[in-house]
């Protein structure tokens, strides 16, 4: 379960940022500006955890002190569904959105903003 959950979750988020980043910078033709940066991980870590939310809670049901009840991932989801509803698989998603969407804005502004400098006064990655 925690590796279904972080592999979703990563491969959204760098997936999202790609097709943004190709987008706003006209396939690399212009630059990427901070504020630029700051909106697009803002976005990803908005549509990660969106993605990702029904694979937290299964994990963190697996992994919790009733993990007991479940015989495997595909059971625990079948049971939270069965049992509580699929707007259960939501369960904590707006304080989630709330830690990651500020904190991935940042990383993919800094990311990119340090990438640029290096690029620019380094000769670096070219």
């Amino acid at each position: 379960a925690t590796a279904l959950k972080q592999g979703s979750n990563q491969g959204l988020r760098f997936m999202w940022f790609n097709e943004y980043k190709a987008l706003v910078t006209d396939n690399g033709n212009k630059p990427m500006t901070p504020l630029l940066g700051l909106f697009g991980g803002m976005s990803a870590g908005c549509f990660s955890t969106l993605g990702n939310n029904p694979f937290d809670v299964v994990k963190t049901r697996m992994q919790g002190t009733h993990a007991s009840r479940y015989t495997s991932t595909l059971d625990c989801f079948i049971k939270i569904i069965r049992d509580e509803g699929v707007a259960s698989l939501y369960a904590g998603v707006v304080p989630r959105l709330g830690r990651v969407v500020p904190g991935q804005g940042i990383i993919f502004m800094s990311f990119e903003t340090i990438q640029q400098a290096l690029i620019q006064n380094f000769a670096v990655f070219q």
